[in-house]
């Protein structure tokens, strides 16, 4: 593993525990990530006392760390999990997930269990958040207007594969790979000249544990060929494209594309 262009655990790398400090994560389950013994100040403190912090400093950074996630220390520094709504535990998972300092912050699904007035609240917070300590998030999310407004690049996977990186704008503007044109066509829309009338895919998802040979998704496309089941397709820059950071993985982009405007 290589982490900010260092080995993990290389003599000449980065250490294990260093990394651990730079790299931390915020879960989907806001309530069973937290433990229901622990009050929010003890739950943020508790890292950076395991990584050599003094308690009394430990218990300073946690409460300027609530206040920076809009949590009043005097009011939440002592309450319990059970005490706090859904948004407040995120905001505290986000506070301790800050509380060393990282580089990185993995956030998994982390407002999909939130409802929209309480998600919107914390995805500004995560946008100001990562202005102020200069931060780098992995976003991972099924709710494809939430990782348009979070990213600045895209990582589209299926079946444990990458299947389409780029920009978020050009993939936005222009999805080539016919799954991320599948999981556009499926947003859900209020326009009523724009509903979709048609499934974007038919049949189940193989076994991940016994994939397809060749391209995992080719049991489910449209426009799979002979060489699908044969190669594994590697992600490389379109013959079209508009960016060369535009990368999907597929033997056919050029047909894909020119059946895409045949049919729309």
């Amino acid at each position: 593993m290589v982490f900010d262009g260092e080995a993990i655990g290389d003599r000449h790398g980065i250490t294990v525990n260093a990394m651990r400090r730079q790299m931390q994560m915020v879960f989907q389950d806001s309530y069973s990530s937290l433990n229901p013994r622990m009050a929010m100040a003890e739950s943020i403190a508790y890292a950076p006392r395991m990584h050599g912090l003094a308690a009394g400093a430990a218990a300073e950074r946690a409460e300027t760390l609530l206040a920076q996630v809009g949590l009043n220390p005097r009011l939440y520094a002592r309450r319990y999990p059970h005490e706090l709504s859904g948004g407040q535990r995120q905001r505290v998972n986000i506070a301790r997930a800050l509380a060393l300092e990282p580089r990185l912050v993995i956030l998994d699904e982390a407002v999909s269990a939130l409802d929209k007035s309480i998600e919107a609240q914390v995805l500004n917070l995560l946008s100001e958040l990562k202005e102020r300590f200069s931060l780098t998030y992995l976003f991972i999310s099924h709710d494809l207007n939430v990782v348009e407004y979070v990213s600045d690049r895209i990582l589209v996977m299926y079946l444990g594969r990458a299947v389409e990186t780029g920009p978020v704008e050009s993939i936005y503007a222009r999805p080539r790979h016919p799954y991320t044109r599948a999981l556009f066509a499926s947003k859900p829309t209020l326009d009523p000249d724009r509903r979709t009338t048609e499934m974007p895919l038919t049949g189940d998802p193989p076994n991940p544990i016994d994939p397809p040979s060749g391209c995992r998704f080719r049991t489910r496309c449209a426009f799979a060929q002979p060489i699908c089941a044969e190669l594994m397709p590697t992600l490389a820059v379109p013959f079209d494209a508009d960016s060369a950071d535009h990368l999907v993985a597929c033997h056919l982009p050029e047909a894909q594309q020119a059946k895409a405007v045949a049919h729309a």
